[in-house]
C-alpha cells in the first residue's frame, strides 16, 4: 500500500517541477512511460484471461503495437511515433471490463469490434497527434497557460 501512495506522490507532483525547471525533470519522462508500461502490462495479463477470443486478441494486439511504440521511442526519442502507437490499449481495456461488467454488451462480431475502436481509438489518437506531432514542446506550456496561469 506505502508503495502506491509513494508513486502516487511521485507521478502527480514531480511534474509540477517542470513550471520552476523546465529542464529540470527531463528524467520524469523515462520514469512517466516506465510506469505507464508497467501498469499496462498487467491490464495485458487480465486481458489474456478474456473469454471473449476477439476481445483478447484485439487487446493483445493493442498491447503489442503501444509497447513496440514506447520502446522505439526510447532508443529514437522521435516523439511522433506514439502518433502511430497510440495507448488504445488502455481505453479498450477500460471500456471492454466496464461494459463486461455493468452492461450486456459483448464485442462479439468485427462489427462491434469496429465501433468500440472508433469510439476509444478515436480520441486517443488525437490526443498523441496533438502532444507529439502540432505541440511537441508545448504540452505543458498549454497547461501551465491553462489550467495554472495564476502561478505567473
Amino acid at each position: 500500500m506505502w508503495v502506491s501512495i509513494l508513486v502516487i506522490l511521485y507521478r502527480t507532483f514531480i511534474p509540477f517541477t517542470i513550471f520552476r525547471w523546465p529542464l529540470g525533470a527531463n528524467g520524469y519522462h523515462f520514469f512517466d512511460k516506465f510506469f505507464d508500461t508497467y501498469y499496462l502490462f498487467f491490464e495485458f495479463l487480465v486481458a489474456l484471461k478474456w473469454t471473449n477470443a476477439l476481445a483478447r486478441r484485439t487487446a493483445t494486439g493493442l498491447f503489442i503495437l503501444r509497447f513496440s511504440g514506447a520502446v522505439l521511442f526510447e532508443l529514437t526519442k522521435i516523439r511522433w511515433l506514439f502518433v502511430f502507437a497510440p495507448n488504445i490499449f488502455e481505453n479498450f481495456y477500460l471500456f471492454y471490463t466496464i461494459a463486461k461488467k455493468w452492461t450486456r454488451f459483448e464485442t462479439t462480431s468485427a462489427k462491434k469490434l469496429v465501433i468500440v475502436l472508433l469510439i476509444v481509438g478515436i480520441p486517443k489518437i488525437i490526443q498523441e497527434y496533438l502532444m507529439h506531432f502540432v505541440y511537441v514542446d508545448q504540452t505543458w506550456n498549454f497547461i501551465r497557460d491553462t489550467f495554472f496561469w495564476w502561478l505567473y
